[in-house]
């Protein structure tokens, strides 16, 4: 499991704005729900997954996520995002 398959989850759906707590992620893959919360919590840093404060602990795949995931990142989102390792993403 890594970061890459949480974007992927997140962004896999038919709902252009699905979103889902940490459980619900962990329940659809392998790793546990504290890996899981560690995780999304790189992720939601590095800025490629964002927090809907009104669904408390619900997250979706951002705009930059999807380029991520695209390969259709400019230079500096490139350089930015290799802090966060999101190959660990």
């Amino acid at each position: 499991m890594s970061d890459l398959d949480v974007l992927e989850f997140l962004d896999g759906h038919e709902l252009d704005d699905f979103k889902a707590p940490p459980a619900t992620i962990a329940k659809n893959m392998d790793p546990t729900k504290g890996t899981i919360q560690q995780r999304v919590r790189i992720l939601n840093a590095a800025g490629l997954i964002e927090k809907e404060d009104e669904t408390g602990g619900y997250y979706r795949i951002t705009g930059l996520g999807r380029r991520y995931l695209e390969h259709d990142l400019l230079d500096e989102e490139e350089a930015r995002l290799k802090e966060f390792d999101p190959s660990g993403v």
